[in-house]
């Protein structure tokens, strides 16, 4: 095929089911975009405004850039002091409940990409990710390098890697001090993959990943009860192990079903050391109206199993080293549906909006709504 019409069907796949499977072509753009999510029972709501910025350096270079503040407030479940049967706050004499922890919290994270493109147009990714909240520090980077092994540009072999280091505060419920402890993790992730453009309107890409988590990986706000129904019952820190190693793998392919629609299907599984395993298949389908709309539905399906020391009774743990009760590791199935329409007014201009609902089998609801504005100079 002509190395010509083949960027030009692969770029309006990947344009359409916006991902970069291919670094096909850049452009120097600002965008603002505004996250709204909310969960059903009056749990977490995050409020998000982002902005972003893409700009090319010459033809060798492109830097990008993003800055998020995140509002989040709500309550997150968690076994407490039951009230109304006479307890109070850390008295083990009564009953346990399990109940929303309400909190407030604010985020900000940036992220900041340099791309180096070679003499044979293989490409280098350096990133760094910064967050910071009241009780967490996270700093990440990246590494990632692209390369081409054919002069069509048809397949390509990536590698990468990334190291984060986090801080952490604790806060230990058996103490009535509220006193906080400086924890610390790290983790590092690696993977390498491979893209191969299949015809004029299809590619497939094929990746594997390893992850080793390292340090503090307890949730530091989530409570377990021990001893239930005893003398020494007693409500108290849950405790995970302190390393985690997890490995998987992604395969994704996308398809030009004709000059209109494109169509991306992905899926993953993942596996760790926890007992937890997953599941995840993505659908999305796009359709170009005109060349002003784009329409975009999607569903995406997820399974997990339950780690192997989570249980969510209040009679189970004893003397067990190990132990949790946040649902997020449990045995649970997620569905997620999602629409989105973008609205290009001009070739400078252009509008999104996007809404999902997401619904998980343990009773968890949220919906997710995404606007924004992106200006191409």
């Amino acid at each position: 095929m002509q190395l010509k019409n083949s960027y030009i069907k692969i770029s309006k796949v990947t344009a359409f089911a916006i991902v970069a499977s291919q670094a096909l072509y850049a452009e120097n753009y600002v965008a603002v975009e505004y996250l709204q999510y909310d969960e059903n029972e009056n749990r977490v709501s995050v409020s998000a405004p982002t902005l972003s910025a893409s700009y090319d350096i010459g033809t060798d270079y492109t830097i990008k850039g993003d800055i998020v503040f995140d509002a989040v407030s709500g309550a997150t479940p968690t076994w407490q002091p039951d009230t109304t049967s006479g307890a109070s706050k850390r008295d083990n004499s009564g009953d346990y409940t399990y109940k929303n922890q309400e909190f407030d919290e604010t985020r900000t994270a940036a992220s900041l990409m340099l791309t180096t493109r070679f003499e044979n147009r293989d490409e280098l990714n350096t990133g760094v990710d910064i967050s910071r909240e009241s009780d967490f520090y996270g700093n990440t980077l990246s590494v990632e390098y692209l390369h081409y092994t054919d002069a069509s540009h048809n397949q390509s072999i990536n590698v990468g890697l990334s190291y984060s280091a986090n801080e952490i505060l604790s806060y230990d419920y058996d103490t009535a001090s509220g006193a906080s402890t400086k924890e610390t993790s790290t983790s590092i992730n690696v993977q390498a993959g491979v893209s191969q453009v299949l015809s004029e309107s299809s590619l497939i890409k094929a990746e594997a990943f390893a992850i080793s988590d390292d340090g503090y990986l307890t949730n530091p706000h989530a409570l377990v009860v021990r001893d239930y129904n005893t003398a020494d019952q007693k409500l108290t820190n849950e405790n995970r192990p302190d390393t985690r190693v997890a490995y998987g793998a992604n395969l994704k392919y996308i398809t030009l079903l004709n000059d209109d629609i494109s169509y991306k299907v992905n899926y993953r599984f993942y596996t760790d050391d926890w007992d937890i395993n997953s599941h995840t298949i993505e659908n999305d389908v796009y359709y170009a109206m005109n060349k002003q709309f784009t329409f975009g539905v999607g569903l995406r399906y997820y399974t997990q199993t339950e780690a192997e020391f989570y249980n969510g009774s209040k009679d189970y743990f004893t003397n067990q080293e190990f132990a949790s009760s946040d649902e997020r590791l449990s045995d649970f199935d997620a569905f997620t549906y999602k629409a989105s329409v973008d609205f290009k007014q001009n070739d400078k201009i252009s509008y999104n909006l996007g809404g999902a609902f997401y619904s998980q089998s343990t009773g968890l609801d949220a919906t997710m709504i995404t606007t924004g504005i992106k200006y191409r100079y």
